[in-house]
């Protein structure tokens, strides 16, 4: 499968009430991150962007999602685009879950 390829997350801020994207390019170190408030290049686990952006629109986020989406960047090249794309799906559902949990 393609390394170019885009993941997207979608996941709800509280904040505004509805579900804001989040993707992700894998790289040769990591992924290149972008959202509407940030962009650039963050490693296997989306640090410092990603969780930068959370933060910044107030979305907790579950212990060890960083080994999640490390994860995913270690089978990109061996899982189909649509499969590496489901996994980004549950990380979204399971971030979104736990914000609404805490709220």
């Amino acid at each position: 499968m393609s390394s170019a390829s885009r993941f997207k997350m979608r996941i709800y801020s509280p904040q505004w009430g509805h579900k804001d994207l989040y993707q992700f390019k894998k790289t040769k170190e990591g992924w290149r991150f972008e959202n509407y408030r940030f962009k650039g290049e963050v490693d296997k686990g989306g640090n410092p962007l990603f969780y930068k952006a959370l933060l910044t629109e107030s979305i907790s986020y579950p212990n060890y999602l960083e080994i999640y989406i490390s994860s995913a960047w270690e089978n990109v090249n061996t899982l189909n685009k649509e499969q590496v794309q489901n996994i980004f799906d549950e990380l979204s559902k399971w971030v979104s879950v736990s914000e609404h949990d805490l709220t």
